[in-house]
C-alpha cells in the first residue's frame, strides 16, 4: 500500500480521543447523554444543558464504552452552557487534553469536533473555525449564545459538551449547539463556548 500523506489534525485526533467521554444522565425517569472531555486530575468537561445546577442528578461516563465512572457536578453554569464534572474512583489512566487560549483562535484554523452523538463514542467531524467573538444579542436563545465560536465542523445530535480541538492539539472550546431557524435539522451555525470562559469556571 502507498504511504498516507502526514495529516496534522489527524495526528491531534488520535492524541485527543481516549480524553473524549460520552456521558449518561438521569434525573428520576427521564435520562439523555452528551460528550465531555478530561482535562487531568478527574475533571471532565461538559455543556452546562447537558450536566444542569440540579441536586437529584445522576451522572456516569465513559471513556471507552466498557468502563464507567459516577461522576459528580463541581459547577454548571447555564450563562456560558459549560460544566466541571468529578470522576469518581481511579481515573490515573485516562488521558487528557489542556484547554488553549481561544483568543488565539483564528478564522480559517483547521479544528476537530470529538463528541458522542446519541451515544456513539469517538465521532469524529473535521471543518474549520468559520468566525470568532460573535454576538447575537438580543436574538441570543441565551446569554451563553454570545461571544461565541462558530465552525463549520458538524455539530451532530449528542456531541453537546464534546471538545473542539485545534491542529496544536489543544482544546479551543466546547460544543454548545447548532443556532438558526433551521437548527432543529442541524443546520446553521455551529457554535463553542470558548475555551477562555471555561478557565474562568475553573477559578
Amino acid at each position: 500500500m502507498p504511504e498516507k500523506v502526514e495529516d496534522a489534525i489527524q495526528k491531534v485526533i488520535k492524541e485527543s480521543l481516549p480524553a473524549s467521554c460520552t456521558i449518561y444522565v438521569k434525573q428520576k425517569k427521564k435520562s439523555w447523554s452528551g460528550s465531555g472531555f478530561h482535562i487531568g486530575h478527574g475533571y471532565v468537561i461538559t455543556a452546562s444543558h447537558v450536566c444542569p445546577p440540579q441536586k437529584d442528578l445522576q451522572v456516569d461516563l465513559t471513556f471507552d464504552s466498557k468502563n464507567i465512572f459516577p461522576a459528580m457536578v463541581v459547577k454548571s453554569d447555564p450563562t456560558i452552557d459549560s460544566c466541571v464534572l468529578k470522576i469518581s474512583g481511579d481515573y490515573s489512566g485516562i488521558s487528557f487534553v489542556s484547554l488553549s487560549n481561544s483568543d488565539y483562535a483564528e478564522i480559517g484554523d483547521t479544528v476537530a469536533v470529538i463528541g458522542a452523538p446519541e451515544g456513539w463514542h469517538d465521532t469524529v467531524t473535521v471543518g474549520r473555525v468559520s468566525n470568532i467573538h460573535q454576538y447575537m444579542g438580543s436574538m441570543a436563545p441565551t446569554e451563553a449564545w454570545n461571544d461565541v465560536i462558530f465552525v463549520d465542523a458538524k455539530i451532530l445530535q449528542g456531541v453537546s459538551g464534546g471538545m473542539c480541538v485545534g491542529t496544536d492539539g489543544l482544546v479551543i472550546g466546547s460544543v454548545i449547539g447548532v443556532t438558526g431557524t433551521l437548527a432543529e435539522y442541524g443546520i446553521g451555525e455551529n457554535v463553542l463556548c470558548p475555551s477562555n470562559k471555561i478557565l474562568k469556571l475553573l477559578v
